[in-house]
């Protein structure tokens, strides 16, 4: 009976504990893949299956976009339209609604192929600038490899689920922090509304649905979705003066809005529950050094240091530590490196320093007087019984 009563007691507090994590955690997201980055550290702060590869829907025209933008001299120049950029194209896939015929811009076709996800927009922008779809595809595919988007391979430009074609969410991740150094690139996915230069096309990009759902926060987005890749959401956020990257892919369908909700979900708990807090402060010491010659040095901070935390963290959860001398020997120069300094919190690093030395380690008069005091009484003595040796000869001869 108390054997019983033990397990059940046991299985209680498990339970409690496993309801706590969960409390603690991110709750309720329906995307099978993601990751989130903190663009001031450039770190990844959460993961779900981030490397695995998987379809990507639309996300793909995030990099049709680039490698349009980096191949495009005059963004105004005038496109005409043609019947072989456009007939081939399914039914049902998402378009601009460009014609035959129509003149339009390259900055009407990158706006069309980010706000309005339109296939028609990137084989336009496929054929114009490489003459085919299928070389343009190479330039693409190119483009991940010198990324090191080493899951990824592209098969079309409208992310249409195809024999290698595939990607991840850490490559989205890696191509759209690479994307948004692109003014261009950056103007265009940050933007709401756009009118076609021939007035011919009013789109409205997925900031708009965004907004509705009181997510000003977000100030850039691409969505994605196909049967097989389910909801996609690749997106930029700033809050708290906090700059984040966001990518779910393979959110249920079933609800048209879960990948927004599910962006929303992650977004939330890190804004709620995640701050900067100040770990180490100017002049702090880092640490003690002494030299073998009994001198001791104290090596401080040179700056205020602040690292991204659970607010529940305090700075008695955090280890400080040294690895390195802190015993200087002669050989010690000034600036020569004896050690990196550290903290650190569950086993990751979230400040390091390289450590020199303060000085040039040479023996001190002081010291030398103190260790050798009893040789420099000798010498001293004997000095003066010679003194008193001499003068009692001298004495002597008078």
């Amino acid at each position: 009976m108390k054997k019983i009563l033990r397990y059940l007691i046991l299985l209680c507090i498990s339970l409690f504990c496993l309801i706590n994590v969960r409390a603690e955690g991110i709750q309720d997201v329906s995307s099978n893949n993601i990751i989130l980055l903190n663009l001031n550290d450039n770190k990844v702060i959460y993961e779900k299956n981030a490397d695995e590869r998987v379809n990507i829907a639309s996300l793909t025209k995030l990099m049709t976009m680039i490698v349009s933008i980096e191949n495009i001299s005059d963004f105004n120049e005038k496109i005409l339209i043609t019947s072989d950029m456009i007939d081939n194209l399914a039914y049902d896939l998402s378009k601009v609604g460009f014609k035959s015929g129509e003149v339009v811009t390259y900055y009407d076709l990158l706006y069309g192929t980010l706000l309005k996800s339109g296939a028609d927009a990137t084989d336009i922008l496929a054929i114009s600038i490489s003459e085919s779809v299928e070389e343009f595809v190479k330039l693409m595919n190119e483009k991940a490899h010198e990324l090191g988007m080493t899951n990824t391979s592209f098969a079309n430009t409208i992310g249409i689920e195809q024999d290698n074609h595939y990607s991840s969410a850490r490559d989205i991740s890696i191509l759209l922090k690479y994307a948004l150094n692109n003014n261009i690139f950056k103007k265009i996915f940050t933007t709401e509304h756009y009118i076609s230069t021939n007035n011919n096309h009013d789109m409205c990009g997925p900031l708009k649905y965004l907004k509705e759902l009181g997510m000003d926060y977000v100030k850039g987005a691409k969505t994605g979705y196909t049967d097989i890749a389910g909801l996609c959401l690749a997106s930029i956020s700033n809050y708290n003066n906090v700059d984040y990257l966001l990518v779910t892919i393979g959110a249920d369908y079933k609800n048209r809005k879960q990948h927004f909700e599910d962006t929303k979900t992650i977004y939330q708990y890190y804004f709620n529950n995640y701050e900067y807090k100040k770990i180490l402060s100017k002049n702090d010491v880092l640490i003690k050094l002494k030299t073998i010659y009994d001198d001791e040095y104290e090596v401080l901070s040179d700056k205020d240091v602040y690292a991204y935390l659970n607010k529940n963290i305090s700075s008695n959860d955090l280890t400080y530590g040294f690895d390195g001398k802190t015993l200087l020997n002669k050989t010690i120069k000034k600036n020569n490196y004896i050690g990196k300094y550290y903290i650190e919190y569950n086993n990751e690093i979230l400040y390091s320093k390289n450590i020199k030395s303060p000085v040039s380690v040479s023996m001190s008069l002081s010291y030398f007087l103190k260790h050798n005091i009893l040789i420099l009484g000798l010498i001293l003595l004997t000095f003066i019984l010679f003194i008193i040796l001499m003068n009692k000869k001298r004495n002597s001869k008078k």
